[in-house]
């Protein structure tokens, strides 16, 4: 860790707001309220641990904070590349040794990218292996993913939403970097459209098995969405390359025979858009034909009810 700490470019923390991804055991985000942070939030997945076995390592550092007086400091377990809940916004943002987990778990640089977008305001201390010469890229990144994990896709991917600063290699592991990204100013899209009827079939597809896709969507996005969907036609088409989170949620295997048939997982894109209504997201499995000005919003209210004007505008 002496080594590693020596590579990696501390942001004056006091009185900062700071965000631990990948956690661990917790040391970034201690050493982060040690030097002044006012707010730490620690994230990770309770895992099998190397030497030790499986570890509740939120309620491990939850522990420690307590028994340190620590009340500044808070941690929250979220598997991230299959969970995107947010957290709010951040001074600094530790992305340490965990990149590439977090890539494998959905395949796409750029979703990741727009989570930490999401959530950084003032800087994002980023460390990791850039390609396979890594053995932990070997070990951690699948065949169908690896061929996709280089440096230059991590920075383009990154490009839409931060500048990119080469900081130098880590001390600890002689094929790792240490970068920072600065987010770059963001315009607001607005878009405008007409609600426009549906089927009803995301209804019934949100309802079926007991609700089984409101529980998945409640999983991936941490709010349980109204079963169904408002459907908008838009003026403009919708940038269906930007700014979305990507996981598998099931579906039916052949459209048209109705729902009591075999389901797959499939890869869905969630986009957040601001409406009258608050926070919803745009619903879509990826190779769907539907026109790109045709949208479906989810939230976890019911939108008919929260948006009453037939014409509707939007933000991203």
């Amino acid at each position: 860790m002496a080594a590693k700490l020596a590579a990696i470019p501390l942001p004056y923390m006091m009185g900062k707001q700071v965000l631990d991804v990948g956690t661990d055991f917790g040391y970034w985000a201690f050493l982060s309220a040690s030097k002044g942070a006012t707010r730490v939030l620690g994230l990770d997945r309770n895992r099998d641990v190397r030497g030790i076995g499986h570890v509740n390592l939120v309620e491990l550092n939850r522990q420690r904070a307590a028994d340190e007086g620590r009340d500044n400091v808070e941690f929250e377990e979220i598997n991230l590349g299959k969970q995107w809940r947010e957290f709010g916004k951040f001074d600094i943002v530790f992305v340490l040794s965990v990149y590439h987990h977090i890539f494998n778990q959905c395949g796409d640089h750029a979703a990741v990218w727009y989570w930490l977008s999401r959530h950084c305001v003032g800087q994002l201390i980023w460390e990791g292996p850039v390609d396979d010469a890594d053995p932990v890229v070997c070990a951690n990144v699948s065949d169908v993913n690896r061929g996709a994990y280089t440096r230059e896709e991590i920075i383009r991917a990154a490009s839409p939403y931060f500048d990119a600063e080469h900081i130098g290699p880590a001390l600890h592991e002689p094929t790792r970097e240490v970068w920072r990204f600065k987010p770059k100013a963001k315009q607001p899209r607005k878009m405008t459209g007409y609600i426009v009827a549906g089927a009803g079939g995301a209804t019934a597809a949100f309802e079926h098995a007991d609700g089984r896709r409101i529980g998945e969507i409640e999983n991936i996005l941490g709010f349980r969405p109204y079963p169904g969907s408002l459907n908008v036609q838009l003026d403009q088409p919708f940038d269906w390359d930007y700014g979305y989170y990507r996981a598998r949620v099931l579906d039916v295997v052949g459209r048209g025979g109705g729902l009591d048939v075999d389901w797959e997982p499939r890869w869905a894109r969630f986009y957040p858009v601001d409406t009258d209504a608050g926070l919803a997201f745009a619903f879509r499995f990826e190779g769907e034909g539907y026109h790109k000005n045709f949208i479906e919003l989810i939230a976890p209210v019911r939108l008919r009810d929260a948006i009453t004007d037939p014409r509707v505008t939007l933000c991203r």
